[in-house]
């Protein structure tokens, strides 16, 4: 009989995951979606993808889909795609080592054998729409109704065939915003070496990128990471912090209180900013001074530690350079002020190519995590965005961050030859029409270069 409709839509004689489940089913295939999907739904979540996986072989897939379009993935276990929606035939992994090349992957009798290698019991469900069927061997439904994270089977044989599970684990515990089982922690904590041995820096970097993406108090990740002492071996500043109780004059909560509150501030909607937050203040511990006449402690240029740092961490960790740059700028510019218009357009030209909003929303997320002094008023927010639009909205012929001569004419006017003094010429012109944006025309600005070159030369 036909049952409950998974992803819902009417039959369709077409490459739908419904049709595709059904067309299989009815030619003789046990056939299910598994995995996150069936977690997702069983949460009230719509889901993501569409894990289909199947008794038929690739071969029997293609023969049966005759007329759409077929493709083959994988090297030494094929996976179908109909009409790019991947349809995988059940399979079983035996693990020789803790290595991603020593897996030996198999075709499977049956769905228990295929829900047997998955990690976590919430991610080792089935469902089939076509007879209404869910298969939940390790009670994983029962789990995520109680928000428990659990290894399938024993933990440490989990953990062996795949160290990077160790991560996963963490990432959906935060995603659910759940518990550990006790056993699957005391595994973890057994072996979270294995994260800074066995675990590419690649795969890490997806998690943590899942991470922020999915989890909207992503600082059950950060705070799990440290209870099982793997955090040391992905952010170790960050993980430094929680070593480090002492708040200055300005905050009553420690440092990674207030960077974890920062953190969760910022929503899924902006992962690379809502990493920043959580990162913003890592360079305190490094940073930090204590003066004995006021009994008080600063931390002088954190912001510039903290930048390096991620920089540092960032690469190895694999990120791209473009998103190593963004978070590290974010870090550290956070402290900078949108009071005047001059500070706003000096900020502006720091930034380049990251919009001033994209660290206003991060600067919120700072103030919001600040015990002390509380959110940041709206009516201040309209009041910053206001004298924004009067900085950036200049009067002039050209933008204040970009002059209106080049290097060319600053050699031709000034009679100069190509060499370092170029650019010293053009950065005092820019520091110029960032204060005065009226000055960005080219006759004041050839004058000024020229009287430039005379006192420094």
């Amino acid at each position: 009989m036909v049952g409950t409709n998974f992803f819902g839509g009417d039959f369709m004689d077409k490459a739908t995951p419904r049709y595709i489940v059904e067309k299989l089913c009815k030619a003789g295939y046990d056939t299910y979606v598994a995995g996150g999907a069936v977690r997702d739904l069983l949460s009230g979540r719509t889901p993501d993808d569409e894990d289909i996986v199947t008794k038929a072989t690739p071969e029997q897939i293609m023969e049966l889909f005759k007329g759409h379009k077929i493709t083959l993935a994988g090297t030494y276990f094929k996976v179908t795609f109909v009409d790019e929606i991947e349809v995988a035939t059940f399979r079983k992994d035996r693990y020789e080592g803790l290595s991603d090349k020593q897996v030996c992957v198999t075709q499977a009798d049956n769905i228990y054998e295929d829900l047997a290698r998955r990690d976590l019991t919430i991610n080792a469900m089935a469902f089939c729409q076509f007879s209404g069927e869910i298969v939940d061997p390790y009670r994983g439904r029962q789990d995520l109704k109680k928000r428990t994270i659990k290894f399938v089977g024993k933990p440490l044989d989990r953990i062996h065939e795949d160290p990077n599970r160790i991560i996963r684990a963490c990432r959906f515990l935060a995603v659910i915003d759940g518990r550990f089982d006790s056993d699957t922690l005391y595994a973890m904590k057994a072996v979270s070496h294995y994260v800074r041995d066995h675990v590419k820096p690649e795969r890490i970097y997806k998690e943590i990128m899942k991470t922020m993406k999915k989890a909207r108090y992503a600082s059950v990740f950060f705070n799990a990471l440290h209870e099982i002492d793997a955090l040391q071996y992905i952010f170790p500043s960050l993980d430094c912090c929680f070593y480090f109780d002492v708040h200055g004059q300005h905050h009553r909560e420690s440092i990674i209180t207030h960077s974890l509150l920062a953190g969760d501030n910022v929503s899924c909607k902006y992962p690379l900013q809502k990493l920043a937050a959580y990162l913003h203040d890592v360079g305190k511990p490094k940073s930090c001074v204590f003066n004995q006449q006021t009994q008080d402690v600063k931390f002088k240029g954190h912001s510039v530690d903290s930048e390096k740092l991620i920089i540092e961490e960032l690469t190895n960790l694999k990120f791209p350079k473009r998103d190593i740059e963004y978070v590290a700028t974010l870090a550290r510019n956070h402290m900078s002020n949108f009071e005047s218009e001059k500070s706003i357009r000096r900020l502006v030209n720091r930034l380049g190519d990251i919009r001033w909003k994209d660290l206003y929303r991060v600067k919120l997320a700072d103030s919001k995590a600040n015990i002390w002094k509380g959110a940041y008023p709206y009516n201040m927010v309209k009041e910053d965005f206001a004298r924004v639009e009067r900085a950036l909205n200049v009067q002039s012929v050209n933008a204040f961050n970009e002059l209106a001569i080049d290097g060319k004419t600053i050699m031709t006017e000034c009679m100069l030859k190509p060499g370092p003094i170029i650019g010293k010429v053009k950065e005092h012109l820019l520091e110029a029409i960032i204060d005065n944006p009226e000055l960005n025309t080219k006759e004041t600005l050839i004058g000024m270069a020229q009287a430039f070159v005379l006192d420094n030369i």
